[in-house]
C-alpha cells in the first residue's frame, strides 16, 4: 500500500469508527505498507469529522510498538489504538478480560489481556495468540486483518468491557465455556472470516454485477430480498449486530425461506446475496452459503406457524444480561406487548447446534424473544418489521432495567 492508498484507507477507517460511535478524543491508526514500512496517522475528530496527520515509519525500530504489534502479527494489515468509554475503565481496574460472549471469543480470543504500558515487551506480550489487548491508561490495542475488522475487533473489545462492567449490577457476567470459546475462535480465524476478507478486497477492487438468477424471481421474493438488506443495515447501524455477526430469515411461502449469506459484513450485502433455502431439507443450490443458523430459523419457524420473520442479534444491553444469565423484566407498555412479561435466557449450547434450536424454542416459549447464554438475542414477528421492533423493544428494555 502506497501513501496516497493509506490516505484513502485512514479516511474510510475513521468514518466507520465515527458511525460505530468513537467520536471522543483523539484515534491513532496504522496500516502496514509495501515496502518494509507502515503508515502512521493520529486521526483527530472536529467539526464533524475526523482528520488524519499521515506519516511513514520503519518496521525495523525496535522502540516502536506499532512496529513490533506488526512483526508480532505479520497477518495484519490495520492497527488501531483508541480509548473507549468502557475499555478504558476495563483496561485500568482489570488484568485481563475472560471473554464472556462468543463474539469476542471469536475475534479476539478467549482474553484479552492487558498490557502495563505501550511498550513493544508490553505489547508483544498482550498480542500473543490473540489479535487484540487493553492498555493501562490508554484503552485498546486493536490489529485486524482487514480496516472492517479492525474496527469491528475495536467494536467488540469495547462492548465486552461494556459488559463486564455492567453485568456486576445484576450478579455479574460468566465466561463462556472454555471449549466452546476455543472451538469458535479457531472457527472464525480459519474459516468464517475469510469470507468476510474476501468481500472486503472485492468490493474495494470493482463493484458486484448483478446475478443473472434475478429475473427469474417473483416481485415479491425480490422485495422480501431488498426489505432483508435494509433491515440488515439498519440492525448495523443501531448497533445490533457487528461486522458479520447477527442473521436475519424471512420465511417465502411454504416450502422456502430467504436468509442472510455466511461471514458477509451487512455493509457489503445486495439482494443477489440473500440465500433461498428450502425448509424441509435446507438445501440451498449453487448459491453462496446461506448463515450458519439457518437450521435455528427454520426450527422457529416450524414451532410458530404465525412466525414470517427472525432474527437473531447480538445487541450490546441485551448481551449484558445474556451474558450474566439473567432473564429481561421490567417490560411494560410497548415492549410488552411485542416481546412479552418476560425474555427469558436459554442455556448454553454451541451455535449452528441441534441443541441450541432446542434450547431457544424452549426459552421462547409464547414470547416472541428469548436471550441466548453468552450469546446473543433471538426475536420473531408476523413480519420483518415486526421481529425489528422487538429487537429494538427488548434491547431499550435492557438499557432502561440497567441504567434504572
Amino acid at each position: 500500500m502506497k501513501k496516497n492508498e493509506a490516505a484513502a484507507a485512514f479516511h474510510r477507517i475513521a468514518e466507520q469508527l465515527n458511525k460505530a460511535g468513537f467520536t471522543g478524543g483523539e484515534i491513532t491508526a496504522a496500516i502496514r505498507g509495501d515496502e518494509g514500512e507502515y503508515f502512521l496517522a493520529l486521526l483527530q475528530y472536529g467539526s464533524g469529522a475526523y482528520e488524519a496527520a499521515i506519516a511513514p515509519k520503519s518496521l525495523d525500530d525496535a522502540t516502536d510498538p506499532f512496529a513490533a504489534a506488526f512483526l508480532e502479527k505479520p497477518d495484519a494489515q490495520v492497527i488501531l489504538l483508541l480509548a473507549g468509554d468502557y475499555a478504558k475503565k476495563a483496561a485500568n481496574a482489570l488484568r485481563f478480560l475472560r471473554a464472556e460472549l462468543d463474539d469476542m471469543a471469536q475475534i479476539v480470543g478467549l482474553t484479552a489481556r492487558v498490557a502495563l504500558s505501550l511498550t513493544p515487551a508490553e505489547i508483544k506480550r498482550g498480542l500473543r495468540r490473540r489479535n487484540s489487548c487493553f492498555v493501562r491508561g490508554l484503552g485498546m490495542f486493536i490489529t485486524g486483518r482487514s480496516q472492517t475488522e479492525a474496527v469491528t475487533g475495536a467494536i467488540l473489545l469495547e462492548k465486552a468491557a461494556m459488559t463486564h462492567l455492567l453485568a456486576q449490577k445484576i450478579g455479574g457476567a460468566k465466561r463462556v465455556p472454555l471449549l466452546s470459546a476455543a472451538l469458535m475462535h479457531q472457527i472464525y480465524q480459519k474459516k468464517y472470516s475469510k469470507i468476510n476478507l474476501e468481500e472486503e478486497s472485492a468490493k474495494q477492487a470493482e463493484p458486484a454485477e448483478a446475478h443473472a438468477s434475478a429475473e427469474t424471481r417473483s416481485e415479491r421474493e425480490q422485495l422480501l430480498r431488498e426489505q432483508i438488506v435494509t433491515y440488515g443495515r439498519r440492525l448495523s447501524e443501531e448497533g445490533l449486530v457487528q461486522g458479520t455477526w447477527g442473521n436475519i430469515a424471512v420465511r417465502l411461502d411454504e416450502t422456502d425461506m430467504l436468509v442472510t449469506p455466511s461471514g458477509l459484513d451487512y455493509r457489503f450485502l445486495t439482494a443477489d446475496d440473500v440465500v433461498r433455502v428450502e425448509l424441509e431439507t435446507l438445501d440451498y443450490g449453487a448459491q453462496r452459503k446461506p448463515t450458519s443458523e439457518k437450521r435455528l430459523h427454520r426450527d422457529v419457524f416450524a414451532f410458530r406457524g404465525t412466525a414470517n420473520a427472525c432474527i437473531h442479534t447480538h445487541s450490546r444491553y441485551c448481551g449484558v444480561f445474556a451474558a450474566a444469565r439473567k432473564p429481561v423484566c421490567c417490560i411494560s407498555g410497548e415492549m410488552q406487548r411485542l416481546v412479552g412479561s418476560e425474555m427469558c435466557c436459554a442455556p448454553h449450547a454451541l451455535p449452528s447446534t441441534k441443541k441450541l434450536s432446542k434450547v431457544a424454542i424452549r426459552a421462547l416459549g409464547r414470547n416472541n424473544g428469548c436471550l441466548l447464554m453468552n450469546h446473543g438475542v433471538l426475536c420473531c414477528g408476523s413480519s420483518l418489521d415486526e421481529a425489528y421492533q422487538t429487537c429494538k423493544a427488548a434491547e431499550q428494555a435492557a438499557k432502561e432495567q440497567l441504567e434504572g
